[in-house]
């Protein structure tokens, strides 16, 4: 089933990088995705994280790839 989901998000991630632009209508503009450069950018940055998390789901190699994350939460609100 992860495989599935894997390829799945691989493909709704590059076809929403190809459909920005539709997307980015459909969704609005916030004040918040200023930040990141606007809705176009904000969708492109969201696509490019779900495109490599789910290559990572998908050959196994998590840890690795949340890696930083690990050293920046601590182990407390974790659970571990």
């Amino acid at each position: 089933m992860t495989t599935f989901f894997s390829v799945f998000g691989i493909i709704a991630a590059i076809l929403l990088i190809a459909y920005r632009e539709r997307a980015a209508d459909m969704l609005g503009s916030a004040e918040w995705m200023n930040y990141f450069g606007g809705p176009y950018n904000f969708i492109i940055i969201v696509s490019v994280f779900v495109f490599f998390t789910c290559v990572s789901f998908l050959f196994g190699i998590t840890d690795i790839f949340f890696a930083p994350l690990r050293w920046l939460i601590p182990k407390s609100m974790v659970g571990g």
